[in-house]
């Protein structure tokens, strides 16, 4: 369905809620009406006859009691008057509810009584006849709805057209008939076109031919296959039906049918077919109510198809809608175990990395001390290396001076070199010698030794003198810590050395991690 029918769909639903407002305001101005020409007698027999025609009009698809009420007037006041013209028309418009009320025997009869032989009745008149009998007739060709007398009634308001025609000048009701005889011979093409040209003469205000002619293309339209064209006329007649408060059943049963078996739209069809009832049940018009019992079956049916469809596509839904919940539970947990792994295994990690970086440390404080050992021992090397030499100078010196004192006898004088290198050899200066080079590497090592050392058990001797265990534990700092090696190099007894190192390390604060204190000296 278009848009534009859409959006006219939408204001029809809108008048739709309306629909008792405008029946009421209507029921109120026949009532008010009839009141005020009950009250004053005074009105004319002409002015009563013309305002009970005008409300007759409105009243023809509102309501039969009404109808009938409004057209009996007509008939007794024509009568007082005595002119053959309004005593025919009162007739002519009385049969038009009485076939919209299904009494089809009693419509023929009224237009039957209308004396056609009464002086100057005008050609209007005789063309209004003819007119409605053709509307009665088809009616009734609808109404029986059997192909044997449905052709004859239709024939015969086919027949009863034509002669309308021949009176007749308005061209609005002219073409309007036209369409209709062609229509009912499904020449919808060409009906098509008398339609269109009578809704340009139709005021909208003659409510009854303008909704009929609005329907009736709808239905060309229909039969030609262009069903946008056709929903547009048929919501335009049911609009123009809601406004007016007309309860005819007609264009809003043509509008059902069309959107019902077009469109599929079971809501509105629904709510539309609703309507017709009511329509058909406050006027009276059972052949509507027949005709509307015979498309409800085929409604309910499609409703209770797409009911099935939608319960199946509920269901489906909520089916989805259930697994993807599981889905969902069973990723999150999923995700979970695998946030737990990986939180475990970030954990692990960092406690590697935190091993890893502790053994780098200790690796890098063992590099550390390694390289300080190393550059010590290199320093003292050569420390070691530059003693040498100047211990195999001296010898050489006192070498050469002997055997020459020798070759020439001097033995006092051999003598007294051999006291001079013993006295350059002596325990004491070899120690001062050794103090100078374990100082020269260690400036603090006295200070640093003292201080892990208990407070009673610190010695101070001078900064460049070393006392015997510090000279001890200066070459365990050097890397030295067999007390064989220790002992050779200070010219001590191996007891001796250990007796320094176990004493010693009673008198620290740390006994425990003393040596290894003494080992990190200088770093």
């Amino acid at each position: 369905m278009s848009d534009d029918n859409r959006r006219e769909l939408n204001i029809l639903d809108g008048l739709i809620k309306k629909k008792l407002f405008f029946r009421d305001s209507l029921k109120c101005q026949m009532d008010s009406v009839m009141l005020q020409l009950h009250k004053h007698t005074d009105y004319s027999d002409e002015f009563r006859y013309y305002t009970n025609r005008r409300m007759l009009q409105d009243a023809q698809m509102f309501s039969y009691d009404y109808a009938s009420e409004f057209s009996q007037k007509m008939r007794m006041i024509s009568d007082e008057i005595g002119d053959g013209n309004l005593m025919a028309e009162s007739r002519i418009l009385s049969s038009f509810n009485m076939a919209q009320a299904c009494l089809f025997v009693e419509a023929l009869d009224m237009l039957k009584s209308v004396d056609l032989e009464f002086p100057n009745v005008n050609d209007s008149i005789l063309g209004l006849y003819y007119f409605y009998y053709g509307i009665t007739y088809q009616r009734l060709a609808v109404y029986v709805n059997d192909s044997i007398n449905a052709k004859r009634y239709n024939n015969l308001g086919i027949e009863m057209f034509r002669k309308s025609l021949d009176y007749s000048k308005d061209q609005g009701m002219n073409n309007f008939v036209l369409g209709r005889v062609y229509g009912r011979q499904e020449k919808y093409d060409v009906a098509q076109k008398y339609f269109e040209e009578a809704l340009k003469y139709i005021r909208k205000d003659d409510n009854i031919l303008y909704t009929l002619a609005n329907a009736s293309l709808g239905k060309c339209f229909k039969h030609q296959g262009k069903h946008e064209q056709a929903t547009l006329y048929y919501i335009e007649a049911t609009k123009n039906d809601i406004l007016n408060a007309q309860n005819s059943s007609i264009a809003i049963i043509d509008l059902t049918e069309h959107l019902f078996k077009q469109y599929h739209l079971t809501h509105n069809v629904s709510k539309y077919v609703n309507i017709a009832i009511e329509n058909g049940e406050f006027y009276g018009m059972r052949s509507q109510i027949t005709h509307i019992d015979k498309i409800i079956p085929d409604i309910t049916k499609e409703k209770s198809r797409q009911n099935a469809i939608l319960i199946v596509f509920l269901i489906a839904t909520v089916s989805l809608f259930f697994l993807y919940i599981l889905y969902i539970l069973f990723r999150s947990e999923k995700n979970l175990k695998l946030l737990k792994n990986h939180i475990d295994l970030t954990e692990k990690v960092n406690s590697e990395n935190t091993l890893l970086h502790g053994e780098n440390e200790s690796l890098s404080r063992a590099n550390t001390l390694l390289r300080d050992s190393n550059r010590l021992k290199d320093a003292y090397l050569g420390k070691l290396l530059e003693s040498n030499c100047e211990l195999t100078n001296m010898f050489e010196e006192f070498a050469i001076k002997a055997d020459q004192k020798l070759k020439k006898s001097q033995y006092e004088q051999v003598q007294k070199s051999i006291k001079e290198l013993q006295k350059s050899f002596s325990k004491k200066e070899q120690l001062d010698r050794l103090d100078e080079l374990l100082m020269s590497m260690f400036p603090t090592f006295s200070a640093d030794f003292n201080a892990l050392l208990l407070p009673e058990y610190r010695k101070h001797e001078g900064d460049t003198l070393l006392t015997p265990s510090m000279r001890i534990f200066a070459l365990v700092r050097l890397g030295i810590t067999s007390n064989h090696q220790i002992a050779r190099v200070l010219n001590y007894s191996y007891n001796t050395i250990l007796n320094y190192r176990v004493r010693t390390r009673a008198m620290a604060i740390n006994a425990d991690t003393f040596e290894q204190d003494v080992q990190k000296i200088g770093t």
